[in-house]
Formats: C-alpha cells, structure tokens, sequence
C-alpha cells in the first residue's frame, strides 16, 4: 500500500486528571511516547513508529489535557489502563479530508514543532568534520522556518501564529535527555501540492516527531 492509499486515522484521548498513569505520563515525554507505542500492535518490525505512521500531539485547557494520536492503523483502545480517561476515545477516518484537501482549497493548520538550525563548528583541515548543533529557533525565525517548512509541505500560509509552549524534555533509551524548544503555528493557507501535503501529514514534519512535534493538522477554513 503506498503513502498515498494507505488509510489514516485520528484518535482524541481527554486525559483523566484522578489517572496515576495519565498523570505521569503528563510528566516526561518519553513515558507518553511509550504509552502511545504500546496502543499498536509489536510486529512493525525495527521501527514502529515510523511502519504505523504514528504521530502524536499534546493539547493543554484550562479543565484537561488531550492527546491527538494519528496513525496508519487505528489505535487498540484496549490496551490503556482502565481509567486513563475520563471519555470514551474519539475516532475519525481522516480519508474524506485528503481527498478534499485538493489545489486551492484554503485551510485552517496546527503544528507544534521544533524550528532549529543547525550550526558547525569551525573545520580543522585532517579532522574529521563534526555534526552541527542544533540551535532552536524564535520570534521570526522561527516564524520564517515555519514559512519554508510550509511551501516543501505543499501549503501557502497567509496567517500565521506562532505560540511559544512549554519545553518538552524526554529521557531516551540510552539515558540521555532531549529538550526540544516548541512553538505552536497555527493559522490559514492555500494547498498548492496535495500529494506533497499528503505526505507530510503523514510523515509529520521536523525533528521531536517520537515525542509530540511535528504532527501537522488541517481543517477545511471556518468561514
């Protein structure tokens, strides 16, 4: 099945605040990002997230925090810890919305991502040369990341706003810890690739993708 006929799917998850799992998995991105890993099934080989087109988002109210979880296969409810929210779990097949989505149409967007760039070292001749450190970006720089990162998605944003949130911090595997600064973007556009659109709604879009960035979301504009 290609990236282009391959269903995609959307879950909504209110979290319960009185959840013990809920709460701590509110605390450190990696613990959410397993819990999330563990809704699919374990045979999607070396690198599931990727093989089920698993992104996710954190949302924050005032009254609750919800998860949006976007995948290639729906989500196996089961698997939470009973408890866990406080509603039943929303579904939707996103399906009508691509095809929707054609050359023209206006859009409404949201994206928490992680404008960054990367910045080298200076190059010592015979030495090996070392990887960039990423150093985020703000303001409008990082309002002109989202500008290019918009036009390779197939999109031409005519508002944008960008919201800075609260850093997301996450232990690896290895016992590292990542720290990603996020902005939110969110506003209107036109689409003027669909297939290219496509493929970063699937794909999602920047870097902290395991951990809640980079999961791009439209809607037809509210007039």
């Amino acid at each position: 099945m290609t990236a282009l006929t391959e269903g995609l799917h959307l879950a909504r998850l209110s979290l319960n605040p009185y959840s013990q799992e809920a709460r701590d998995d509110l605390k450190e991105r990696g613990s959410l990002h397993r819990r999330i890993q563990a809704l699919f099934p374990d045979q999607l080989g070396s690198e599931p997230r990727a093989a089920a087109r698993i992104l996710f988002r954190l949302e924050h109210t005032d009254q609750a925090a919800t998860v949006i979880i976007q995948s290639s296969i729906p989500i196996n409810r089961n698997a939470l810890p009973s408890g866990y929210t406080n509603t039943d779990v929303e579904y939707r097949d996103l399906t009508p919305l691509l095809d929707w989505a054609s050359t023209g149409r206006i859009v409404q967007y949201r994206i928490d991502a992680y404008p960054a760039r990367a910045v080298r070292a200076p190059h010592e001749p015979g030495v090996a040369r070392p990887r960039g450190k990423r150093v985020p970006l703000l303001g409008q720089d990082a309002v002109d990341w989202w500008h290019r990162q918009a036009t390779l998605a197939g999109l031409q944003p005519h508002v944008v706003l960008d919201l800075e949130q609260p850093a997301v911090t996450a232990n690896r595997d290895s016992g590292k810890r990542l720290t990603y600064r996020v902005t939110r973007f969110e506003g209107t556009a036109t689409v003027t690739d669909p297939d290219t659109l496509q493929e970063a709604l699937r794909q999602g879009i920047g870097q902290g993708r395991a951990f809640g960035l980079g999961l791009l979301s439209i809607a037809p504009r509210r007039t």
